[in-house]
């Protein structure tokens, strides 16, 4: 479950993180009062749960009340992901002079949280050099292990404290609400040297919402990731227009990554996890043609317990009629030239590596 920005602020506030003023308005009417309140400049920003907000003109800079209506009125029928938003965060700009990236995830492969951080923030974690990935130990994050994360960033003397202070209320807040992820995008260096958190993702593990009711009725559920989550699968939306369905958490990180590092930008990851049959492999295609911005899917399944020819089978089924969106594929594993040979009538490019495929879908542009 998606938290929208300003929730997750709040949530930030209560374990004691910063976070700039900040009003929540629900129609242009509000506008002009949110604003008296406010010190400018301000940033009007899109409540969507989509991402790219900021790409797609989501978010304003203004100087002045009549500047943050017009603006605002702009953003209020603006579609992100196919999203429109119902409500706007105007919030007073922090002025700085560099951005950096911090996250908590949950590694449910390893039964684990792993802290993320990188000194460049504001871009795709994906696109991001020099990131400095921990496994949290089963006992939570302490003092040495937070400092030992700010050392390995080669961050100022002055910095060090203050980012090891919010590491650490970023991981109890992702312990103790049972977080998939909590993200800080871009945290800001401000011109003092004093960090800011600017954005807030933050997203609630589903089966965990029994025990936090304070969580189950924020917002209506998403489309997609209610239908992902009924057929089984591991789906969270991204914002782009590559659609990256894979087998294995692990397996479809890394053609994130891949498809980061040649330049594209995903639109979801979807993991059909284990032992998944042909219908499931059709359920997953229909649910990502459907998606909001979606031009291309990109499908990577290395076949153990899968099996190759159900994949093709699910691909031959949804691709048959011509109305898919284009589908590039590298099926490997059990059963794979069987698979190849069902592939080659159908109109998915396929590929034997995941570079290769990567590269194509991602030039296909």
């Amino acid at each position: 479950m998606r938290l929208f920005e300003y929730q997750a602020k709040e949530l930030f506030k209560s374990y004691g993180l910063p976070v700039p003023k900040s009003v929540l308005v629900t129609d242009v009417d509000g506008v002009r009062g949110a604003f008296a309140s406010l010190k400018a400049p301000v940033a009007v920003k899109s409540q969507v749960l989509a991402g790219g907000r900021g790409k797609a003109g989501g978010i304003a800079l203004v100087n002045d009340a009549s500047q943050a209506e017009k603006e605002a009125a702009r953003i209020f029928g603006l579609a992100i992901g196919g999203e429109v938003p119902s409500s706007l965060l105007l919030e007073e700009a922090y002025p700085h002079d560099a951005e950096m990236y911090l996250s908590v995830t949950l590694d449910r492969g390893d039964r684990s949280f792993v802290a993320i951080a990188a000194k460049s923030g504001g871009v795709d974690v994906e696109s991001m050099s020099g990131k400095v990935m921990r496994k949290i130990p089963v006992e939570g994050a302490s003092q040495g292990f937070a400092d030992e994360v700010a050392s390995q960033l080669g961050l100022p003397s002055g910095q060090n404290a203050q980012f090891s202070k919010i590491l650490l209320s970023l991981e109890r807040l992702s312990r103790e609400k049972e977080c998939e992820l909590a993200e800080i995008n871009p945290v800001a260096v401000g011109k003092d040297g004093t960090l800011m958190p600017l954005d807030a993702k933050v997203i609630i593990d589903d089966n965990a919402l029994f025990r936090h009711p304070e969580f189950s009725k924020l917002h209506p559920e998403d489309e997609f990731e209610g239908e992902a989550s009924r057929q089984g699968f591991a789906f969270v939306r991204l914002g782009g227009d590559l659609a990256v369905v894979g087998n294995g958490a692990g397996l479809v990180l890394s053609t994130l990554d891949l498809v980061g590092d040649a330049g594209g930008s995903p639109a979801c990851f979807l993991d059909l996890g284990g032992g998944a049959q042909q219908e499931r492999i059709e359920a997953a295609l229909r649910l990502v043609n459907r998606l909001p911005g979606v031009r291309r899917i990109l499908v990577n399944i290395y076949g153990g317990i899968t099996r190759t020819t159900d994949v093709a089978a699910g691909l031959e089924s949804v691709t048959k009629d011509g109305k898919s969106k284009p589908v590039f594929a590298r099926v490997s594993g059990a059963e794979e030239e069987e698979a190849r040979k069902m592939l080659a009538k159908t109109p998915v490019k396929l590929f034997r590596t995941a570079p290769e495929a990567v590269e194509a879908v991602v030039k296909s542009r």
